[in-house]
């Protein structure tokens, strides 16, 4: 597979799994941290379990398996990873929603960048939380809210 081919195979995961909501709402009970934690009922915020799995979907593992969008941020910045600028489709995306622009406390998967915001494909949102909704969702996000973004290699 080409790299075009392999960034269309992650979104094209990510899109097919729009809809997608845990239950009971509320509950961060979600297909998603069942897979990563190996357990059914498994609850927890699931931003980074969706994208790992997304992932793991287009036989492109990441190369640090967690939960933790902070864990997987400091991995793109130890390896040269790391960018602020210029996303393109099929970067991880990290988001903050506070005055701290350093936090990386939401997760979303880059489909296509728009003249003043990002457009994603995002796991645990909704339109009355941020990082937090339980659904996947099509989200657009304003540069003000994204911290940086892991580049996966077929990026580079």
């Amino acid at each position: 597979m080409t790299n075009e081919q392999k960034r269309a195979n992650v979104l094209l995961w990510a899109e097919s799994q729009l809809g997608v909501i845990e239950w009971p709402a509320g509950s961060n009970k979600v297909k998603y941290n069942d897979w990563y934690y190996g357990k059914a009922g498994a609850a927890g915020a699931w931003c980074m379990a969706w994208v790992q799995w997304v992932f793991v979907r287009a036989k492109l593992p990441l190369p640090v398996k967690t939960a933790s969008c902070t864990v997987l941020a400091d991995y793109a910045k130890e390896h040269g990873q790391w960018v602020t600028g210029d996303y393109k489709p099929g970067d991880i995306l990290f988001m903050h929603w506070g005055k701290n622009k350093a936090l990386t406390e939401h997760a979303g998967i880059v489909e296509a960048i728009k003249s003043g915001y990002v457009v994603t494909y995002e796991g645990n949102t909704s339109l009355l939380s941020q990082a937090n909704g339980g659904c996947v969702m099509r989200r657009n996000r304003a540069y003000a809210n994204i911290t940086g973004a892991y580049r996966p290699w077929y990026n580079i």
